[in-house]
């Protein structure tokens, strides 16, 4: 018991020895750029604190985390900010493996920015061919593994609860209350598989289904925390597929799709006019 109490007294002064490290940090980070004079004063404080490298470099990954998630605090990753995180990244020499979480963050945020600017990302031709069959002016814009799940529609039989007493021969004076029949709703897993999205098609490949939907006949796509839903045309239930990233793949989705519309409709009006 002693042991462990002096234990964790040592515990708290090595965390306040790094919080004290991280401050400093954070000073020489408010006044700009670090330059490699404040390096020297940051490794001169780590053996006046007695921290060891790997004291630091949790410091270092701490406040890396702490800059990425104030630069998309709102909802958007600018080039300036994305500049100063890659200076800030090879400053503090933290490596793929070291950001890996932060660096997926990151790349999400700029592909979001590019969708924006009407820029879609592409999977490259040999990867997505190991799984799909492309037409040669089809292009893969994302290939994930995903969840599908359904609503399934639940009926409740209406129930009596208390007590009966005969007065009379058949019949009953019945106590208590009767609760109505009731029908809910509840999402279940159907299948596992991979979710794609090209510039034509949105496609799902599972152990048991299979679903193929041109990108004309996508409706609507809703978000949620965990997943996103597709309603689509001839379909009159919603399937929700459940993504790591689905603020990222749902927008894949809804630009493609907006995309494949607009292209359509503009084919239209140049066939209507060369008919005219």
């Amino acid at each position: 018991m002693i042991f462990r109490k002096v234990s964790d007294l040592f515990g708290m002064g090595k965390q306040r020895r790094i919080e004290q490290f991280k401050n400093a940090l954070r000073d020489v980070m408010a006044k700009g750029e670090i330059a490699p004079d404040d390096m020297s004063m940051l490794s001169g404080l780590q053996i006046e604190l007695k921290l060891k490298d790997e004291d630091v470099k949790k410091a270092f990954k701490e406040i890396f985390r702490e800059e990425v998630e104030k630069s998309i605090a709102d909802g958007v990753l600018t080039l300036e900010e994305q500049v100063r995180l890659d200076n800030l990244r090879r400053i503090l020499n933290l490596s793929d493996e070291d950001i890996q979480e932060e660096l997926e963050i990151i790349s999400e945020m700029i592909i979001l920015r590019d969708l924006e600017k009407g820029k879609m990302p592409e999977v490259p031709r040999e990867q997505a061919e190991e799984y799909l069959i492309l037409t040669s002016d089809e292009v893969c814009h994302c290939l994930v593994r995903a969840a599908l799940l359904e609503a399934v529609r639940k009926r409740e039989t209406g129930r009596y609860y208390g007590f009966s007493f005969r007065v009379a021969r058949g019949v009953y004076f019945r106590t208590g209350r009767y609760t109505l029949p009731k029908v809910t709703e509840e999402l279940q897993k159907v299948d596992e598989g991979l979710l794609a999205v090209t510039n034509k098609r949105f496609i799902f490949i599972g152990e048991r289904r299979s679903i193929e939907v041109p990108l004309r006949n996508i409706l609507s796509v809703e978000l949620f925390q965990d997943s996103f839903s597709v309603h689509r045309k001839r379909k009159t239930k919603r399937e929700y597929f459940v993504v790591n990233r689905p603020k990222l793949i749902a927008s894949i989705l809804h630009a493609a799709a907006k995309k494949a519309l607009e292209e359509s409709v503009k084919r239209r009006r140049r066939r209507t006019v060369t008919e005219s």
